[in-house]
């Protein structure tokens, strides 16, 4: 605490001679009249404020200065009070109220408590009066938020929530509820698979027409809303690479082609780097079978170095507000979300809305509503660093800023998670519950490092709530068949050990059909060659006899019912 202190210009003064705690046998009035005598021995005035207030506002320490300042023969202090309208007793009678006519709480003739959260007094003065607050004060009234005093757990905890929520005056308050208004609660979701996109760091795009296709017709039969086929660059800004395959540069030939073997497929949608393209490699909307483009805002400076840059940020929103206008569905992705502090979270939700006569009324709050250069601002967990903690906080800090501040309603959150800590599932969840309108994964979580959030995993998870396109409901199926066939056999998961355990899509179905894991252990030990259809088919059959018959425990008799009864099938 001193460190910081001296960091801000300040000079520490160390208690010493017993008044280091508050425990000791000084008295408050000692402490007074020590910090006077020692701690501030050239002052002529001195201004005792606790930094366990710490919602007093700027402007209502000037104030009291300057009232201290202009009427000196009047006031010899001035202290900070909070109003008490509550029913009071002391020494077993009431103190400001008559029992036998007892008013409103609003009619209680007012007790004041001194908050300490700032006294101003004449350095002789408070030597004299062994205290912060003179014979004749002014006790200047403070509200009930900069009234807060951190003296219990309780107190720190109330304090530190209405920092997370960015509530520093009462009219935050009245802003955090008109936000919370605009609905917290688990909302369904779009889905957005980028497979061939994101997985595409793996083998440099060079994915077959084939696989393509076919993770393409998975994604639109599992329920999903959109298939990420990869990024729109531009061959003069990033020239081919050898080793680079097609799908990092995707034009509307090549989707075309693949919608063309897919009919009433899932809409496209393809990323576009800052740096690599530009406004011109895209066709209007309608004459493209394109249907969101996600720009890609990396944390570069001018000098490449990783910090966020306004002017490369503003050249970003410029080139969303240019293919917005084509008609396209436009989401900003920003790189490494855990990197970017709260106030250029601010600054970029500043950028990102436009008005043509921006200002701010006294609460903060934009006064003419704006318009926002994309539908989607997007977190990237770029690092796969983002806690399921700071996910939350994010996804409602740039609700907040463009609901309230920016009183702008056209752009949602949307939210990229990737899985270094195995933990991808569990903060894409977590930017649900705090608003994220449309989340990303990949099929078997195919993606660069430990790879992403698993679409098959989050199909589970949100099963409950997202409903998938038109109405349908969400299909795990056709993504364990795809996976299973294309990126990695079942019967390799999970790899070879002294133990038989861990994540597999059989134990991933137990779990989306509620049924018992044992089920699924038992064909991974004994028929591991089995087809991944006829496993599924039998579990699908398990599942009904367990559930019918409240049989939840597992029993062999109806393993060896559903294994006959699936012997002759051909999947």
């Amino acid at each position: 605490m001193l460190k910081l202190a001296e960091g801000i210009g300040a000079t520490p003064h160390r208690r010493g001679n017993g008044f280091e705690t508050e425990t000791g046998d000084n008295s408050a009035s000692d402490l007074f009249h020590h910090l006077a005598s020692s701690a501030c021995p050239d002052a002529d005035y001195i201004m005792y404020a606790t930094c366990v207030t710490p919602f007093m506002k700027k402007e209502t320490f000037e104030e009291m200065i300057r009232i201290f300042r202009n009427e000196p023969e009047k006031y010899d202090s001035v202290a900070s009070v909070q109003n008490n309208k509550n029913f009071f007793w002391m020494n077993d009678k009431p103190l400001n109220f008559d029992p036998k006519a007892q008013c409103k709480s609003q009619n209680l003739p007012p007790v004041l408590n001194v908050t300490y959260a700032a006294c101003i007094i004449e350095r002789d003065n408070m030597i004299c009066f062994r205290n912060c607050v003179g014979e004749r004060p002014l006790l200047y009234e403070v509200d009930e938020l900069e009234a807060i005093d951190i003296d219990t757990s309780l107190d720190f905890v109330i304090s530190e929530s209405l920092h997370k929520l960015s509530i520093n005056t009462l009219d935050d308050v009245t802003t955090n509820l008109q936000y919370l208004n605009t609905g917290t609660t688990r909302q369904k979701p779009l889905l957005l698979d980028c497979t061939i996109r994101d997985g595409g760091y793996t083998n440099s795009w060079n994915f077959s027409d084939e696989f393509v296709t076919k993770a393409y017709k998975a994604v639109s039969e599992s329920g999903m809303d959109y298939f990420e086929i990869g990024f729109r660059s531009n061959t003069k800004l990033f020239p081919p690479h050898s080793k680079m395959g097609k799908f990092a540069y995707v034009t509307d030939g090549v989707v075309r082609k693949m919608i063309a073997r897919v009919p009433g497929g899932c809409k496209i949608a393809v990323m576009a780097k800052m740096g690599t393209f530009t406004a011109d490699d895209f066709s209007n909307a309608a004459d493209s079978p394109v249907d969101m483009v996600r720009v890609l805002f990396p944390l570069l400076d001018e000098d490449r170095k990783s910090k966020f840059c306004e002017k490369k940020f503003a050249e970003c929103v410029q080139a969303c507000r240019d293919i917005k206008a084509k008609g396209y569905t436009v989401c900003l992705n920003l790189a490494c979300a855990e990197v970017l502090t709260m106030a250029e979270y601010e600054s970029i939700c500043d950028l990102v809305v436009y008005s043509k006569h921006k200002s701010f009324g006294p609460d903060g709050n934009a006064i003419v509503p704006g318009t926002a250069c994309c539908d989607f601002l997007y977190l990237a967990d770029t690092y796969g660093a983002v806690s399921a903690d700071l996910a939350s906080r994010l996804v409602k800090k740039l609700r907040f800023e463009l609901t309230v501040r920016q009183r702008c309603s056209g752009c949602s959150i949307g939210f990229h998670a990737h899985n270094n800590l195995s933990d991808g599932w569990t903060k894409t969840l977590s930017a649900i519950d705090a608003g994220a309108s449309i989340v990303d994964s990949c099929i078997f979580g195919l993606g660069r490092g430990a790879g992403n959030v698993q679409s098959e995993v989050l199909i589970c998870h949100t099963q409950g709530m997202a409903c998938g396109r038109n109405g349908k409901t969400l299909d795990l199926e056709p993504l364990l068949h795809f996976g299973d066939t294309n990126i990695q056999s079942y019967e390799h998961m999970p790899f070879q050990s002294r133990f038989s355990f861990g994540q597999n899509c059989l134990h991933l179905m137990t779990g989306f059909l509620k049924m018992h894991p044992d089920y699924a252990q038992t064909i991974l030990n004994n028929y591991r060659g089995m087809p991944l259809s006829r496993s599924i088919k039998m579990l699908k059959m398990i599942q009904q006899k367990c559930h019918s018959t409240c049989q939840n425990s597992f029993h062999m008799k109806i393993f060896e019912e559903a294994l006959e009864a699936t012997k002759e099938e051909e999947f």
